[in-house]
């Protein structure tokens, strides 16, 4: 799993002495066999112009002997030369890439960490509910409650209707008793999203049992058996996950767009998005997936600019090239916490520059 350590040790490590291999490799079962994962890379390595033979060689190395083939998604950085090596293995997939620069290319996971944020799922049956956490498709925590079991009776006899009634109110209670929990639990778990799996029934019950706070957070159901594993569920709920946020990057998107048309907290254009950034004033940016533009940044400060008065300057050391612009606001806005949102496209966005920002001020 990726935390803020991770973040920022890919995000503060450059080479200037030998090149950074970075490679994205797509591992999932239900898509590729073995033999295809290895073509894939084989291929992503040949493309690789520039690589280090021995990052090369570490890279093929580790998939054929020291990967565990478990996680949908693989991710891989070398720098053989500063002996850096990092690789994180994720329940989520990816889409195999491979680069070649001065420091790692962290684009693919800013998306993930943007697509795939801490949820939460509510198992629900009559009996009670399990409730997990999920982190980019990893089981984080689960607890569960299980009430007085409700045991249905066959209709008929003097007594069905009491015995109904009975059962009837003990899987109320279950259910509220379990709704209690779960507004405790998400609460310290600091989840965004909430998905409610079971029967039909059931969910619509326990729906209406939540407080105002945890309903709003829920972004869709899933039917699913009581028996359903935690894997299974987690499956199921990436979908629904990777839905709800597609809807809620074009919302972002579209506010950044409005508000910038009125004036507001919102900036949008490459120049713009990135002095807010460096201002430290950004709130949230917002970026089509394939947007790039080369930048220079001054080595004593930092600061980067999109274009320098005398070319001269790349020469005295004080000014080096940046291959991408958009993967510096990228990894600025990682470092400081703010909100990523990589759209794979969004017309809006694309004619107002591709890249913008909601601001404090």
């Amino acid at each position: 799993m990726l935390n803020e350590a991770d973040v920022r040790t890919l995000v503060e490590f450059e080479s200037h002495d030998a090149p950074v291999l970075s490679v994205y490799l797509n591992m999932d079962p239900s898509r590729r066999a073995s033999d295809v994962y290895k073509l894939a890379l084989r291929s992503l390595l040949d493309g690789a112009e520039g690589a280090a033979a021995e990052d090369v060689k570490r890279v093929q190395n580790y998939v054929e002997m020291g990967y565990n083939w478990q996680g949908r998604g693989l991710v891989m950085f070398s720098c053989a030369g500063l002996n850096f090596w990092w690789a994180r293995a994720f329940e989520v997939p990816v889409k195999d890439a491979a680069f070649v620069s001065f420091r790692p290319n962290i684009r693919q996971l800013a998306t993930l960490l943007d697509s795939y944020e801490r949820y939460g799922v509510i198992h629900v049956d009559s009996e009670g509910a399990r409730l997990f956490v999920f982190n980019m498709g990893h089981l984080e925590s689960a607890d569960g409650y299980l009430g007085q079991e409700v045991k249905m009776h066959k209709s008929g006899g003097w007594s069905a209707p009491r015995y109904q009634r009975h059962e009837k109110g003990t899987a109320h209670q279950n259910l509220q008793e379990a709704a209690e929990m779960a507004e405790a639990f998400y609460r310290s778990a600091e989840t965004r999203r909430l998905i409610l799996a079971g029967t039909d029934k059931n969910v619509a019950q326990f729906r209406d049992l939540l407080s105002n706070r945890l309903r709003s957070m829920v972004v869709g159901s899933l039917s699913l058996k009581a028996t359903a594993t935690p894997a299974e569920i987690s499956d199921m709920a990436l979908q629904l996950v990777q839905k709800a946020e597609e809807t809620e990057d074009r919302r972002v998107a579209d506010q950044i767009l409005a508000l910038a048309n009125q004036n507001g907290n919102a900036v949008v254009g490459l120049e713009r998005t990135l002095t807010a950034v460096q201002e430290m004033r950004a709130e949230r940016v917002a970026v089509v997936g394939s947007f790039v533009q080369p930048a220079y940044r001054f080595v004593d400060s930092g600061l980067i600019v999109l274009g320098i008065d005398e070319e001269g300057e790349l020469g005295s050391g004080r000014i080096q090239e940046l291959p991408d612009a958009v993967e510096s606001v990228l990894r600025r806005a990682l470092v400081q916490g703010i909100g990523v949102t990589v759209l794979e496209s969004h017309k809006g966005l694309e004619e107002a520059g591709s890249i913008g920002a909601l601001t404090r001020y």
